[in-house]
């Protein structure tokens, strides 16, 4: 796969895994697991629809081999229990192919070790956590890079934001506590002081004392490793505090135009990542990003967000694999997928997967 998706680790596998029977009207049986209810739903939603929108496509186009694509979705809400719940229904009672999803590390680093165990190759949509890929699961995939983020949110702060003194306030989750860490030695690498580096709960309903740590050590630029209500909190008890710093970078989930809705006025000032927006995708894109543009309003009657994107790079990622092995007559087993997965190579408007 290209630099988008993370190679797996190379332990040997325990044995040969199981093939599933190919008899021509069956559907074949791709699990979803995403958050779609609780605190991270709006993430989660945004990456199903992309899922569904891929999979529909699919389906509109013959399926695999004249077998439709059967998408089985399941709701982990938020909690790593019900992630791993649905991980083993979906490998074992629903015989899926493959596993697709996931945001956030705490939910996917338990598909990743059920789909492991079963030998079920597993493409994470939202994951940074390095473990992941260090821990010898060859059926671990993801389209999501820690390096990116590092080099994108440090850059700008260095290059555009020109600060020398930076805070750092992260969310105690593997993906973000990483990112952080990354952030801190490579700032100080390059001579900009971490004047504040400190992590939180997630949850935490009261930024104040953390926020009075930004002021007093007067930082150039607060870095919020966090999510999407997080950033809204924080930047409301600046607001309230009267807390004025150069910038607030946010590392996930400012792509969302709820933003602006929900802040207003306050939201001057404030800067995030995204890997594809509407209106700016890579060059030599364009044409794929319209079409997706509208075919997901056509089907879900709003325009997509970013995550949308993963959900249904991803799913092209995972489909073009499996038409590879029907275009072969190789059976569909989890070694053969895995193996296929492991050689796409396919361009989308999110990049080169």
């Amino acid at each position: 796969m290209g630099p988008l998706v993370v190679a797996l680790a190379v332990l040997v596998g325990l044995g040969a895994a199981g093939t599933w029977p190919a008899r021509a009207a069956e559907p074949l049986v791709i699990g979803e697991i995403n958050p779609r209810t609780g605190a991270l739903a709006l993430q989660g939603q945004s990456i199903h629809q992309g899922i569904v929108l891929a999979v529909e496509e699919q389906n509109a186009r013959g399926g695999i081999g004249g077998r439709p694509v059967a998408l089985i979705s399941r709701d982990d809400e938020g909690k790593p229990e019900r992630a791993l719940a649905a991980a083993e229904e979906l490998t074992g009672r629903q015989r899926a192919v493959a596993l697709i999803g996931g945001y956030v590390d705490s939910l996917v680093g338990p598909i990743g070790e059920v789909a492991d165990r079963a030998r079920v190759p597993y493409l994470a949509t939202a994951s940074l956590d390095e473990r992941l890929t260090q821990r010898g699961n060859r059926y671990f995939f993801r389209i999501s890079s820690l390096n990116t983020y590092v080099r994108v949110t440090t850059g700008i702060v260095q290059d555009v934001f020109k600060a020398e003194r930076v805070a750092i306030l992260y969310s105690q989750t593997p993906g973000a506590s990483q990112l952080a860490r990354r952030q801190k030695d490579l700032f100080e690498r390059t001579g900009i002081r971490v004047v504040v580096f400190e992590p939180f709960s997630p949850g935490l309903s009261d930024f104040t004392p953390l926020l009075a740590r930004v002021r007093d050590q007067r930082a150039d630029v607060l870095l919020s490793d966090t999510f999407f209500a997080d950033h809204l909190l924080l930047v409301r008890q600046m607001a309230q505090t009267g807390i004025r710093i150069r910038a607030f970078l946010g590392a996930f989930g400012m792509e969302f135009p709820n933003v602006i809705r929900e802040l207003g006025p306050a939201s001057e000032g404030l800067y995030g990542t995204t890997s594809w927006q509407p209106g700016v995708t890579l060059g030599g894109r364009n044409a794929d990003s319209r079409a997706f543009i509208d075919a997901y309003a056509k089907r879900f009657g709003s325009p997509p967000v970013p995550l949308s994107m993963h959900g249904y790079a991803a799913a092209r990622a995972l489909l073009a694999a499996l038409e590879g092995l029907a275009r072969r007559g190789t059976p569909i087993s989890g070694e053969g997928v895995r193996d296929a997965l492991a050689a796409v190579d396919l361009e989308t408007p999110l990049g080169r997967v």
